[in-house]
């Protein structure tokens, strides 16, 4: 008899001393690594993770990522993910977060957009035949369309990294996680020791790989608690890799 699927899978994580900044609390990379895992385990329980994927020739890959956070969970606390498929339309696969502590007072929402691609032609292939229906929760976390990102007009900002190999992931290119952490490096060092983002935005919009060299643009927000905007480039291929746009608040000692 075929197992009752799964709608929501729900993971327990602690913050670890290497996950937390001078403050004691979770960096923004931790707390997307905590909802990345949450949808591998349960990728990994209802069949369709990349290593089922990878034995047709295919791979999930992120299109969009929208996160808010109330707070950032502190050292040695515990948090729980709920996650589940949200929707499929077409190319696209949504999936929905929640992050709770212990008490269930909600620390953070996110909902994604992911695609299949070939591994061969890296092409999108339709997700309607590959992802089942009843696996569907037709509830959302965050309701958003996932409109175009603005672009950098005014540059305010630049900073350059090259992708590393702790970066690349199972498919061996930049893990989507790694681009969060690039928006943050790439932030005046100013904004780094007063304030953390408490809004995400991210449009992922091609691959980087070993060694490639990226550069970070920035825009400064036109009025106080407006919003970012920051374009990611992949000098090595010219090409644009992620466009992202956030706002940040003020923090100290006692608010997260």
């Amino acid at each position: 008899m075929e197992k009752p699927r799964r709608l929501v899978e729900t993971c327990w994580f602690e913050v670890l001393s290497f996950e937390s900044d001078y403050l004691g609390r979770a960096h923004l990379s931790a707390v997307m690594n905590y909802l990345q895992d949450a949808a591998r385990r349960h990728a990994m329980r209802e069949g369709f993770s990349v290593f089922e994927l990878a034995e047709k020739g295919l791979t999930w890959v992120v299109s969009r990522y929208h996160v808010i956070l109330n707070r950032y969970p502190q050292l040695g606390q515990k948090v729980v993910v709920n996650t589940w498929a949200s929707g499929k339309h077409g190319y696209y696969a949504l999936r929905d977060f929640e992050m709770m502590d212990e008490r269930e007072e909600k620390i953070a929402a996110a909902t994604s957009s992911w695609m299949i691609i070939d591994l061969n032609s890296r092409r999108p292939v339709k997700v309607e035949d590959l992802f089942p229906d009843e696996l569907i929760l037709e509830k959302r976390a965050l309701e958003d369309d996932f409109p175009t990102l603005p672009i950098v007009e005014r540059l305010d900002h630049k900073t350059q990294f090259r992708v590393l190999f702790e970066d690349l992931d199972y498919n061996r290119h930049v893990n989507n996680v790694v681009y969060s952490r690039w928006a943050v490096e790439g932030m005046p060092r100013e904004m780094l020791f007063s304030g953390r983002p408490a809004e995400l935005e991210i449009n992922y919009r091609s691959e980087a790989f070993l060694g490639e060299e990226i550069e970070v643009i920035t825009q400064n927000p036109e009025t106080p608690g407006g919003h970012w905007v920051q374009q990611i480039y992949n000098l090595t291929t010219g090409k644009e890799v992620a466009r992202i746009r956030s706002r940040w608040k003020s923090y100290g000692p006692d608010n997260g």
